[in-house]
């Protein structure tokens, strides 16, 4: 989930978007914006009045980019909204656009085209439960483009929905897959599950490649990286930009989008701790800013984790609580490890990008689930530098996970590194 400041405000008197900023128009009246807190889906966003950042520049230009692409985020930022807003877009709803940059760009082709979306959020880790859902996503395609001659294999059935909504629209279509290793990375614990799991997925996923010629975008997210996992050795068109700088920020706030976008939710918070802005604007940074998701990203803040604490008015630290994925603790919980020796690991960039969750480098796992990311990057070197993001992973770090490694049990949690 990630949740944006807008640039837009409507005008009641003609139900059109007027170019100017919630932010702007709230702050000189002193109101906050509505905070979005569960929110993920773009068109409630908009037509909820949700404070959201215009994001819409940067996906824009991964439409234009190219056809086939894979990111790798920590949970909790905001992979379903950025699918979410590349939906409304590929169907060509354009009212949701007005006074966001992509409604204000000249040259945009906002003819719509079908658009299938995989959703594996609520996926169970039981192989009949991941079959089921996956058919309930292609019987409701099916119902939709008149599909009557039902295959017997799900990839087939993918396939000639697919091919279907080609024929009957005349436009190519747009594949949409969120958090496609959800039952993945919550079987690790059970191989021989866990490969079930992945022989149901590989031919489902393979139809990206043999529908080729119907597809016009596709785009899957999730925590792990896809390089070493056997369900995508048939694919081999995918662009990972999980350590893009060019799409860096396409999840996440930077600073400038929280200081321009978030004034008066800082002013809040400030009022509330009798703090000046600029005192809480760097509790704010030195809580939940410092992640950097490529070698020259800029900083980019948490946005659950921001956007709660504008919503609440303090320092929260929720993140461990809904962030941490359950394999990420039974893999610390069965480890002799030392987590402290791994807090500030050097590793290349070819390290990095072929990187799996299936790994069982505990230091790979850290930066993938979050709870380490890339503080620095050595050009001559070829290499990262990797470390601890910010105060509220640090706390999820000694609060939630240092108690469960044996040997340190019996240590405070209070205790800093």
């Amino acid at each position: 989930m990630i949740f944006f400041v807008v640039l837009l405000v409507e005008c009641k008197k003609n139900r059109k978007f007027v170019d100017n900023s919630v932010s702007t128009i709230l702050n000189s009246m002193n109101i906050s914006p509505k905070y979005p807190i569960g929110v993920e889906t773009f068109s409630i966003m908009i037509e909820g009045g949700f404070a959201y950042v215009d994001k819409t520049k940067v996906i824009y230009r991964l439409t234009q980019a190219g056809q086939y692409f894979f990111l790798s985020r920590p949970r909790r930022f905001g992979k379903s909204l950025m699918l979410s807003t590349l939906e409304a877009y590929f169907e060509g709803r354009r009212e949701l656009f007005e006074g966001l940059w992509l409604g204000k760009a000249e040259g945009v082709d906002w003819t719509p085209h079908p658009v299938l979306r995989l959703n594996f959020i609520s996926s169970k880790t039981e192989n009949e439960e991941l079959k089921a859902l996956i058919s309930r996503h292609l019987k409701n395609w099916e119902k939709q483009y008149e599909i009557t001659d039902i295959e017997n294999s799900l990839s087939q059935r993918f396939f000639n929905v697919v091919k279907k909504a080609y024929d009957t629209t005349g436009q190519r279509v747009v594949i949409l897959i969120d958090e496609y290793d959800k039952v993945l990375v919550n079987t690790l614990h059970n191989p021989e599950l866990h490969e079930e799991m992945k022989s149901i997925l590989k031919p489902v996923f393979s139809v990206l490649k043999e529908a080729d010629r119907y597809i016009r975008f596709a785009m899957l997210t999730g925590v792990s990286r896809f390089s070493k996992l056997s369900i995508f050795s048939d694919i081999n068109n995918l662009r990972d930009i999980t350590l893009s700088d060019e799409f860096c920020t396409i999840c996440g706030i930077t600073e400038e989008e929280m200081i321009n976008g978030f004034s008066q939710g800082i002013q809040d918070i400030a009022d509330a701790r009798k703090v000046s802005f600029d005192q809480m604007a760097q509790e704010l940074k030195d809580n939940y800013d410092g992640y950097h998701f490529s070698a020259h990203c800029p900083d980019i803040y948490n946005p659950y984790s921001l956007i709660n604490a504008f919503a609440e008015r303090r320092i929260l630290h929720k993140w461990f609580e809904s962030g941490t994925p359950t394999f990420l603790l039974e893999r610390i919980r069965n480890s002799d490890e030392d987590l402290r020796a791994v807090l500030s690991q050097e590793v290349s960039d070819y390290t990095l990008s072929n990187t799996s969750i299936s790994d069982t480098n505990l230091v790979n796992i850290l930066y993938q689930t979050g709870y380490l990311t890339i503080k620095s990057y050595d050009e001559q070197e070829d290499s990262f530098l990797l470390g601890i993001p910010n105060r509220e992973v640090e706390f999820g770090m000694y609060s939630g996970l240092l108690p469960l490694i044996t040997p340190y049990h019996s240590q405070s949690t209070d205790a800093r590194w």
